[in-house]
């Protein structure tokens, strides 16, 4: 009788430490900031950035853009901008939980995707450092025959 108690014990024990991992690891997954393009083409560039809670101090998102294009419209206004390298920046310091969209339109338009990328980069709350998440546009899937 005394061996079934203390498996029982064990038991219990062991699914609470379990589980108590899984929502440490679940927790902290779902706290950093991630972004994505939608459908990037042509003159325009459209991507969303998803900002958890609690919400960074501060956000500093770069895109790269082909050298030499002028940036004719933005969703939000620019920290600086290197049209010799196609390199812009911004600081966005007031964030709040939820979607952050983001836009431009620029003067060369988009060939193919590999021409642009951007990068997020975020002080992350639950580890207490800095991180970033980098952008590429996803590749293009095409229909197969037959399908």
């Amino acid at each position: 009788m005394k061996d079934h108690s203390r498996f029982y014990i064990k038991s219990v024990v062991v699914t609470l430490l379990t589980a108590i991992f899984l929502t440490a690891v679940s927790a902290s997954a779902g706290s950093a900031v991630t972004a994505r393009y939608i459908k990037p083409r042509g003159d325009h560039i459209k991507w969303k950035i998803r900002i958890p809670s609690p919400s960074p101090a501060a956000v500093i998102v770069t895109q790269y853009i082909l050298p030499g294009s002028d940036i004719l419209k933005s969703s939000h206004p620019l920290s600086s901008y290197d049209k010799e390298k196609g390199v812009a920046k911004w600081l966005i310091s007031s964030t709040s939980p939820g979607m952050l969209k983001m836009d431009m339109k620029i003067s060369k338009p988009i060939r193919n995707k590999g021409e642009i990328h951007g990068e997020v980069m975020f002080k992350d709350a639950s580890r207490n450092t800095t991180a970033s998440f980098l952008m590429k546009p996803r590749p293009t899937r095409k229909a197969v025959e037959g399908c």
